[in-house]
């Protein structure tokens, strides 16, 4: 299996989900074995769990806010090289989940390289926990992901993902009305809507969901753009309870560092 970039150039312009700033995120083609690579002002930041330097209502790579998305709309498609250059420090919310990257992505093309495909292939179990969430990881022949998270409101809810990303490529980013003032002042979802978030009021969804289980979805789609930070594709189960992005990435960062000698093609 060789690696892949995309043919040709494609752009997406949006608000960005917490600055409200109108932003545009271009993919371009890169060389094989240059990885996945942010540009913001001219500045390249590849995308490695090492180089995250925040957790806090998303993932954050270098001054770079909310990289999840757009990374596992990458993942979902298998692409390896890419150059994904911003005009601001955070890509566009567009509707909240990957759909619209993973459609861009797509529409863009795809070219095979001449380097080979390389895994992390998972060994032993690996477990990272914190306050009643945890993410067990162990060995699998193939990628899979079962999830549970509970909320007030929300409730308990559990999904099993199997590497079909159409099953979560639609799943928005969600929040509670509760909180919306409080995180504005502190400079977060000032581009927050009923368009790209799935809001949760006293009692209930204040607009429909996509699905059902819509919130647990989502997390998922988190996690796989989280782990994306790997800078390998994982061939291993991962076992997550009420886990967010600062365990995803403390994952990401303990496979970079203890597991990339198990790489195999």
């Amino acid at each position: 299996m060789k690696r892949q970039t995309i043919k040709s150039p494609v752009s997406l312009t949006g608000k960005g989900l917490h600055s409200g700033k109108l932003s545009t995120v271009t993919f371009r083609p890169s060389p094989e074995n240059t990885g996945l690579i942010f540009s913001y002002k001219g500045f390249p930041i590849p995308a490695l769990a090492e180089n995250v330097t925040d957790t806090i209502r998303g993932t954050t790579l270098g001054k770079i806010k909310l990289v999840e998305h757009v990374l596992a709309a990458v993942s979902g498609l298998g692409i390896d090289d890419l150059i994904i250059e911003l005009d601001e420090n955070e890509p566009p919310a567009l509707d909240g989940s990957a759909k619209l990257f993973y459609a861009a992505l797509d529409s863009a093309g795809r070219v095979e390289l001449s380097a080979e495909k390389s895994f992390v292939k998972i060994n032993r179990e690996f477990l990272v926990e914190e306050a009643g969430a945890s993410l067990r990881l162990s060995p699998f022949d193939g990628f899979a992901v079962h999830f549970m998270i509970e909320f007030p409101v929300i409730g308990r809810q559990e999904f099993t993902y199997n590497g079909d990303f159409a099953s979560i490529a639609e799943a928005r980013t969600f929040g509670y009305l509760s909180e919306l003032e409080n995180l504005k002042k502190k400079g977060l979802a000032r581009g927050a809507s009923l368009e790209n978030s799935l809001a949760v009021g006293q009692d209930g969804y204040a607009n429909p969901p996509r699905f059902p289980d819509e919130p647990v979805r989502h997390k998922v789609l988190d996690l796989v753009g989280d782990l994306a930070l790997v800078g390998f594709p994982i061939r291993g189960k991962i076992e997550a309870i009420r886990s967010g992005h600062k365990l995803n990435v403390a994952l990401a960062r303990r496979i970079r560092e203890e597991c990339l000698t198990s790489r195999t093609s």
